[in-house]
């Protein structure tokens, strides 16, 4: 079996939080910028700095606390998946999807990145859910305490 680990950054602005839109199989899915560990990431924040500049253009200053982890296993395709979710503290930039260019799959299925409003959230398909609700609570406390989403196989038709 083989193992992928993928990290994604939490960026807030105000009541708004950054999501990018893949379109996979005919679904739209938002999800926080993310993707797997490469060779050239030392951790999994350098990941997360590396793919949010990726996805959304934007320079990554901070990554602050581990907020979720959630494992699941892939079974259809023999891999076991790892997946953190960062608060980011800090970044600068505009946001495009310009360093797209070139890198193969990503430009094909990612469409946008934006700031979505919590309101908005309820009429989207989500990933993970909890961005819906738990995670505008867990933010305000500190410090955040990570939870794990638990273990799961096969929880998801489209991968990120």
């Amino acid at each position: 079996m083989k193992h992928r680990i993928r990290a994604a950054g939490l960026l807030v602005q105000g009541d708004s939080i950054l999501l990018i839109r893949h379109n996979m199989n005919g679904v739209a899915c938002w999800v926080p910028p993310g993707g797997g560990l490469e060779p050239e990431d030392a951790t999994t924040r350098d990941t997360v700095v590396r793919e949010v500049h990726e996805e959304a253009g934007l320079k990554v200053h901070e990554v602050g606390p581990l907020v979720y982890m959630r494992e699941f296993k892939e079974t259809s395709q023999q891999v076991y998946h790892v997946e953190q979710f960062y608060q980011i503290n800090s970044w600068s930039g505009e946001i495009h999807l310009n360093n797209l260019q070139g890198l193969g799959g990503d430009e094909h299925i990612i469409s946008e990145a934006r700031f979505i409003a919590r309101s908005e959230l309820a009429q989207l398909n989500v990933f993970p859910r909890e961005l819906r609700d738990d995670f505008w609570e867990r933010i305000q406390r500190v410090p955040v305490s990570p939870v794990h989403l638990g273990t799961e196989e096969e929880s998801l038709n489209v991968q990120f």
